[in-house]
């Protein structure tokens, strides 16, 4: 009988020692950080280029998706064999203004899907084909998720005066870059931007931007509120990770709206000029970045 005992007994530890070799692989806590290259470079970037503070002492035991999940909502883990190699290399194959219409009275309309490389060309482009010249144009942001920052800081330049501030760049170690517009002559078309639930990220960006200025009015429903930027970062052959390394703010370095950007008006439903009324002598036009009544002699 002792026998039997000893041979359970010796069964069982060695069960009890593979089921801890077991669980220490599955919770991403076996082996050194040396066998693990992409929880080594993730701790890395997180110690060095997150936004956020963060304990790692308390990561250091969990796997790579387990540490993500952890993090910011906007921080996030993304096969690459399920991205397009144009999206990850950020030259999209699609344009990203996917409609543009004359709505009568001096009244222009443009969608934007999404923030690219090809945005402002896009956009200028558009503009130049509209005969006679827009006094009043519509730009629809809806369901626009975002993209690259740095187009959507350029567009928003177009229609603001030289020098002024646009945002405020903040990193981890509080380091803050101006980011302001540019010298040439400011576009003077009287700007209305659609927006709804779905307008994130460098959408949100120009959109707060335009509506800090009062150089556009906002119309629909209030944005997601990310205003968080990430950076792509390669732990894996089979993945990439965005990390949240910095996010922009007013000039004044308030948020561009807490949970989101607030409309000016309601929900606009299918009406594509944003209630723009035709454009009349004496309309509003832009001028030194606000929205001022034209001065007429006579």
């Amino acid at each position: 009988m002792p026998a039997v005992l000893h041979h359970i007994w010796s069964s069982c530890a060695r069960l009890g020692m593979a089921l801890v070799c077991v669980s220490m692989v599955t919770g991403g806590c076996a082996g050194s950080l040396a066998s693990d290259p992409a929880k080594a470079e993730l701790l890395r970037q997180l110690r060095e280029t997150y936004l956020f503070p963060v304990a790692l002492s308390d990561l250091e035991r969990l796997s790579v998706p387990e540490i993500v999940a952890r993090l910011d909502p906007d921080t996030r883990l993304v096969a690459k064999p399920r991205m397009s190699l144009n999206v990850i290399r950020g030259f999209e194959a699609e344009a990203s203004v996917v409609a543009v219409r004359r709505l009568g009275g001096g009244r222009g309309y443009l969608r934007l899907a999404f923030f690219s490389h090809r945005t402002l060309a896009e956009v200028r482009r558009a503009l130049n084909g509209f005969t006679p010249p827009l006094c009043a144009l519509t730009i629809d942001l809806r369901d626009n998720a975002g993209g690259s920052f740095e187009p959507a800081l350029h567009l928003a330049e177009m229609f603001l005066p030289a020098g002024v501030p646009m945002a405020l760049y903040e990193d981890r170690a509080g380091r803050a870059l101006l980011y302001a517009a540019g010298g040439a002559a400011p576009r003077r078309e009287r700007l209305t931007l659609l927006i709804n639930a779905g307008t994130a990220s460098s959408a949100e960006l120009f959109a707060g931007v335009l509506q800090w200025h009062r150089r556009a009015e906002l119309r629909g429903s209030p944005t997601a509120g990310k205003r968080t930027v990430q950076s792509a970062v390669r732990l894996h052959h089979d993945y990439l990770l965005f990390l949240t390394t910095g996010q922009f703010l007013a000039p004044d370095g308030s948020p561009f709206g807490v949970n989101g950007l607030t409309p000016d008006r309601p929900d606009v439903g299918d009406d594509l000029t944003g209630g723009t009324a035709p454009c009349q002598p004496g309309t509003l036009v832009p001028r030194h970045g606000c929205l001022l009544p034209v001065q007429r002699s006579g």
